[in-house]
């Protein structure tokens, strides 16, 4: 286990579970289990019996933590406790922000005036075009776009970005913080930050990543 981190009574932690992750807090800690409240997923209870095996996700400062364990049971403290073996092996992620995963999906982007806001934006007022990404994380994404958009992309730039996520499409608002400008490549590529990104959107980005990433471990597992 990693030396700079403890579990802690209160902190976020989920459970990752086959129809997706399940939400919970740390409610106890001994040197034996972690006890956490029952995980919960829009409304819906994932009622973990002894012996299960799960997959955890566990947010200690800015950083998250990944490790497999096994239910060893239930106690009731006021609430229902589920007690979680404490974990021989932990695996940090990289910093919420920067766990970045390949992804290529049609970004649908305009390029926005600096002082512009999403909401007060018509569809006459900006140029929209196509793009596709290249990877993702909870803090910005990397952009393929024509090179006939050159002359438009500065540092600093400015774009709305649709963003396909699952059955719905996020509008994100990003800035241009690296022009990878290569003449070999028909494309330029573009590193873009989210901008003004409330906490809700980025959750949905940062599921985003993590099912990505499991969707690339079961295809290593098997060998793909």
């Amino acid at each position: 286990m990693s030396d700079n981190m403890e579990f802690l009574v209160n902190q976020k932690i989920e459970i990752e579970m086959e129809d997706g992750i399940y939400k919970s807090n740390i409610q106890d800690v001994t040197d034996e289990y972690i006890g956490i409240s029952i995980p919960v997923n829009e409304g819906k209870y994932v009622p973990l019996r002894k012996g299960e095996k799960v997959i955890c996700h566990y947010y200690y400062n800015k950083d998250i933590y990944r490790f497999e364990t096994v239910v060893s049971g239930r106690k009731i403290d006021k609430l229902l406790i589920i007690m979680l073996k404490k974990p021989e092996k932990v695996v940090m992620y990289q910093r919420r922000n920067f766990a970045r995963v390949p992804l290529m999906v049609n970004i649908y982007c305009g390029i926005l005036e600096n002082s512009k806001k999403i909401e007060n934006i018509g569809n006459n007022q900006i140029e929209f075009f196509d793009a596709y990404s290249l990877d993702i994380s909870g803090g910005g994404l990397r952009l393929a776009i024509d090179r006939k958009f050159e002359k438009r992309l500065n540092l600093g730039s400015m774009l709305m970005m649709t963003i396909p996520l699952n059955d719905e499409n996020l509008t994100v608002k990003g800035k241009i913080v690296r022009v990878e400008n290569d003449r070999k490549n028909p494309k330029i590529i573009c590193g873009v930050s989210f901008v003004d990104l409330d906490r809700l959107t980025r959750e949905s980005i940062i599921r985003l990543v993590f099912k990505t990433m499991r969707e690339q471990m079961k295809k290593g597992a098997k060998g793909e």
